[in-house]
């Protein structure tokens, strides 16, 4: 007898107990908001092309630029980009970017 496992392909994954995601902001407005690239393709262009967006959007936003953070794909250090962004006072994070 031959058994075969399939796997769900939606990509969908079921939150545990163990997931803590920070709740979502209401709202942009008066907001700042830290870009983290990967460096990988164009950052150079999208990153502006989304701050100016959201800013026309989102009156008061205000962003810390990919140039002033870490740009990479290596192995990030999680705990000292944490600290980073807090220390720049940021509520979110636009990261990533392409790949």
């Amino acid at each position: 007898m031959v058994v075969l496992e399939v796997f769900n392909p939606s990509g969908s994954i079921e939150a545990t107990d163990s997931c803590h995601y920070a709740p979502r902001l209401k709202d942009l407005r008066g907001k700042t908001i830290c870009e983290l690239s990967n460096g990988v393709w164009n950052h150079e262009n999208t990153f502006p092309l989304i701050r100016q967006l959201l800013t026309k959007r989102f009156p008061g936003m205000m962003f810390v630029p990919y140039t002033e953070l870490p740009v990479g794909v290596h192995p990030i250090d999680n705990d000292n980009i944490a600290n980073l962004v807090v220390a720049r006072g940021c509520d979110a994070v636009i990261g990533g970017n392409s790949g």
